[in-house]
């Protein structure tokens, strides 16, 4: 019977709806109504509060999964409003390497940039493996890796061919 109130307020935690702040609704006295919190609230809630919502007293693991539910909310919440995540960034960096390498005189700098965007595109893939602009990123630094050896291969054939007499 303990995992009903608890699922009920996991489905809090989880769901995206907001209640506005000039409702009379007071879910203490009332714990039959369901409403649903705004996540910033449920982010910024203490035990108590939780447990008052609930009507019971919470058990060691479900103090804990609640501070560990705290945790990752506050991380999300943080990582939407600052907006740009490193997946993007990645991606720009990696469209612009594979971009400069065509052109002459700054191709060079494609090396560095596809290396940061390979770099920073895997580091935001394991903070998110849904993060497909960082899947992208990963991908575009590879293929600029790929076409840069592909041209010092060349350009070392060219040379050597040059030095010997063939050309």
């Amino acid at each position: 019977m303990r995992k009903l109130p608890l699922l009920v307020f996991v489905l809090f935690i989880f769901s995206s709806f907001t209640v506005s702040t000039n409702t009379t609704i007071d879910p203490v006295n009332d714990p039959a109504t369901k409403v649903a919190l705004p996540l910033d609230k449920i982010a910024s809630m203490k035990t108590k509060e939780a447990e008052k919502i609930l009507g019971r007293k919470f058990t060691l693991k479900e103090k804990i999964a609640f501070k560990i539910a705290k945790y990752k909310l506050k991380k999300d919440i943080r990582a939407k409003e600052n907006g740009k995540s490193k997946g993007q960034t990645a991606f720009i960096l990696s469209l612009i390497g594979l971009c400069v390498l065509f052109l002459p005189y700054v191709s060079i700098a494609a090396l560095p940039l596809a290396i940061i965007g390979l770099v920073m595109g895997a580091q935001a893939k394991k903070a998110n493996p849904d993060d497909k602009k960082a899947k992208t990123a990963i991908i575009l630094s590879i293929i600029t890796l790929g076409i840069f050896a592909l041209a010092l291969i060349l350009v070392i054939l060219i040379l050597a061919a040059w030095s010997d007499g063939w050309w």
